[in-house]
């Protein structure tokens, strides 16, 4: 029976039991999974996202150790993915601290493109992703039925701005303090998923300026499994650009305040194509073998 080593991360978080968990498995070159049976393991760990790593320009016994390229896939309990952070910095830190890799930075290919990961020192990390910045949003009858049912009600004076490439959208009420965003209990009923649909979307943000950071957010996904995600790497892809529009900044110190909590760093990179570098801990939680 082939196994697969397995490793469970808290991810953008020092300690256990906080941040966001992701399920890592270790497929080698030469035992490749299909993608019914990489979504069946997702749905069997039943966590926000499982990543799939596969050394691409190696082979052999020393292949996980010695590589500096592979490829990364990302499966929610009910679909793939095009981009998870939290999953990447423990596909990282896996390789890092269960897989003995040597590489201080490492490159996975992805359906997002190649991103690159920097590992520091004490179990901190360091991502370079595209930023997918979002615009303001047409207001219908389903985006203010879907604001409503995040924030508790919808007024002409909420922001809503979607990203065009991830398609999360973003809400932001300027009344609204990092406590009130901590507070919101979205019911998240059929009515608001069929709303969500129809517009596309596949994550809601709603976000505030917060005390002792920059600002703070919480992320929202029926529409992939997950009601709410702990901690959303990708989430920051599009908050980066939406806040350095309002603050005038290109750093920042981000919270996801949901009830596990978790916090990390961004840094706005100008280049070709505009990037962020997204910075955070990690910390295994479970190391062991899936049975196939």
């Amino acid at each position: 029976m082939p196994q697969y080593q397995i490793v469970t991360v808290n991810a953008f978080t020092k300690v256990l039991f906080k941040g966001n968990q992701a399920a890592v498995v270790a497929v080698p070159s030469d035992s490749p999974l299909d993608d019914v049976m990489m979504q069946a393991i997702a749905a069997e760990m039943n966590i926000s996202e499982t990543a799939f790593i596969t050394p691409l320009m190696l082979q052999g016994p020393d292949e996980f150790q010695q590589s500096r390229v592979f490829g990364l896939r990302w499966f929610t309990p009910t679909c793939e993915v095009k981009l998870c952070g939290h999953a990447t910095l423990a596909a990282a830190h896996a390789l890092k601290y269960e897989l003995d890799n040597e590489r201080e930075k490492v490159h996975f290919e992805t359906a997002s493109g190649q991103l690159l990961v920097n590992s520091g020192l004490n179990n901190y990390y360091c991502m370079t992703f595209p930023v997918d910045p979002p615009a303001p949003m047409p207001i219908t009858d389903d985006v203010k039925t879907i604001v409503a049912d995040i924030l508790g009600d919808y007024k002409p004076s909420i922001q809503v701005e979607i990203s065009p490439s991830l398609r999360y959208m973003v809400v932001y009420d300027p009344e609204r303090t990092g406590e009130d965003i901590a507070r919101l209990e979205p019911k998240l009923s059929p009515e608001v998923v069929a709303a969500g649909v129809r517009e596309n979307i596949i994550g809601v943000i709603a976000t505030a300026k917060s005390t002792g950071h920059d600002f703070c957010s919480r992320f929202f996904a029926p529409w992939c499994g997950i009601n709410e995600d702990p901690v959303t790497g990708s989430a920051h892809t599009v908050l980066g650009p939406f806040w350095k529009e309002r603050l005038g900044k290109i750093r920042f110190k981000a919270h996801q305040c949901s009830k596990r909590g978790g916090e990390m760093s961004l840094q706005l990179e100008f280049n070709d194509d505009m990037d962020i570098a997204i910075s955070g801990h990690a910390v295994t939680v479970v190391s062991g073998t899936i049975n196939i």
